[in-house]
């Protein structure tokens, strides 16, 4: 229930849809397993797993969603092989070229063939949607997953007018900025980590790892035009996190001291430890995402438009 990595959108005009009429919109493209000739599916499961009984639940004027892919695995290798084999007995057998076109028709036809036998793998991507803070925040750390997952909830509720949030300037000049002054804004510490990269043509990059961020060698990459693409960095104690250059967050772990507040609820209680750690972590992202907007001097989206 705790994202780890993430990123965000602002909507541009408000998210009205209740819970209920949500899950009636989700209820479209409800998951199912791979049949023996699909290579993958995505869908919508219950958001809490098996201890909920709604594909979104809401907690803290938060909406949490939760998508599952399974994909069939099949080698790239073992496909090659059995395609290397079938051109040369053609090619053997016929005295002459296989070409592109019949080799394409070769390889659908093994993968057709493979695919019933193939193992799946299965896999959890979620996201919330917080309409009092215009916010969609996706628990991935691959842009092409959040596109996906956003692709699929445009499809299920007709429309969905979000857009990426565009700092002021640059977030590698800013982080740059930031960590040749030494300086942060309120409330932030600096972390051990960070990615630095020439602006040349080599684009050499530097990471550090467990080390003192305002240590001399690291000024020395800045004043030779290096710029930072992620910094790690603690946010009023409660959320250690990377923030990358894509206005995206890494690595995202929220401290003991914050975790403690949801200690008292049973553990066999599970719906009601998922639902105050949402409540919880929800609120505390979209604290921190609101901050980070403000401090960067994100544009600000006219939600009236």
């Amino acid at each position: 229930m705790w994202f780890s990595n993430l990123y965000f959108y602002r909507f541009t005009k408000p998210f009205e849809l209740s819970a209920d009429e949500l899950d009636k919109r989700l209820e479209a493209n409800i998951f199912s397993p791979c049949g023996s000739q699909d290579i993958a599916k995505f869908g919508w499961v219950n958001a809490l797993g098996k201890y909920g009984q709604t594909l979104s639940h809401s907690a803290a004027g938060n909406l949490l969603l939760c998508a599952k892919r399974e994909e069939k695995i099949l080698p790239t290798a073992v496909i090659n092989d059995m395609l290397a084999e079938k051109v040369e007995a053609i090619e053997l057998k016929e005295s002459r070229p296989v070409k592109k076109k019949e080799k394409d028709t070769l390889k659908e036809d093994i993968i057709h063939q493979l695919l019933p036998r193939a193992f799946s793998k299965s896999s959890l991507l979620y996201g919330y949607i917080a309409p009092q803070h215009d916010l969609l925040v996706i628990n991935s750390s691959s842009a092409t997953k959040a596109e996906e997952f956003m692709a699929m909830l445009r499809k299920c509720v007709g429309t969905l007018p979000v857009v990426p949030v565009q700092p002021e300037q640059p977030l590698s000049i800013m982080m740059t900025d930031w960590l040749k002054s030494q300086n942060l804004p309120a409330g932030y510490e600096f972390g051990s980590d960070a990615e630095l990269k020439s602006t040349d043509e080599e684009e050499a990059v530097v990471k550090y790892k467990q080390q003192d961020l305002g240590s001399d060698e690291i000024q020395l990459h800045i004043e030779h035009n290096k710029l930072v693409t992620k910094l790690a960095l603690l946010w009023h104690d409660n959320v250690n996190f990377m923030l990358a250059d894509d206005f995206s967050l890494k690595r995202i772990k929220f401290t003991d001291l914050l975790k403690e507040q949801n200690e008292d609820i049973p553990k066999e209680d599970m719906a009601t430890k998922l639902d105050a750690d949402f409540a919880l972590m929800s609120g505390e992202i979209n604290m921190l995402l609101n901050e980070l907007i403000e401090i960067t001097g994100a544009k600000e989206v006219d939600i009236t438009a």
